[in-house]
């Protein structure tokens, strides 16, 4: 039986389905090792959940912590987190929400918006550089196959392209 049990495991190891996953797992912790290398060496003291949380803030004045957490995929305590840490360097401000008494409304700071844009600049550099062994038809195919295979899986997942 653990034979039988080991030999499952084993297929299931060479499978495109395994090899798919692991791939996209390590992409994903790759990039985002490369991104957060070259924010450190631009100067920029910026987690990626905070860099997201001020990136939807950017785009979209007046989200509520319940909200940021929602679009980001992490628990309204973690974005509570987030939040005091970026108020506390004068990245965000709070505001009473005009339809909700007890929500407050978020916004980002003009140094927060100076801080977006140097930093989407050099993510966009980081994973530039790590995609340079695609062709940009290439890339775009990637893109395009990674799009087909994300809208066949539910939509619980950080961060929204829009």
């Amino acid at each position: 039986m653990a034979g039988r049990k080991t030999s499952s495991l084993q297929a299931f190891r060479k499978s495109r389905a395994y090899r798919t996953g692991v791939l996209a797992r390590r992409l994903h912790l790759g990039l985002s090792a490369a991104v957060d290398r070259r924010l450190q060496e631009e100067g920029l003291d910026l987690t990626r959940p905070q860099a997201l949380a001020l990136m939807a803030l950017v785009e979209h004045p007046g989200l509520s912590n319940a909200e940021l957490a929602r679009r980001n995929g992490v628990s309204p305590q973690t974005m509570h987190q987030i939040l005091a840490r970026l108020e506390r360097d004068g990245l965000v401000t709070r505001s009473p929400h005009p339809d909700l008494k007890r929500v407050q409304a978020l916004a980002a700071t003009p140094a927060a918006v100076e801080l977006v844009t140097r930093g989407s600049a050099a993510a966009r550099a980081a994973i530039e550089s790590a995609m340079r062994a695609l062709t940009p038809a290439e890339q775009d195919q990637l893109i395009a196959l990674l799009e087909s295979c994300a809208a066949l899986l539910p939509t619980a997942g950080p961060p929204q392209l829009d």
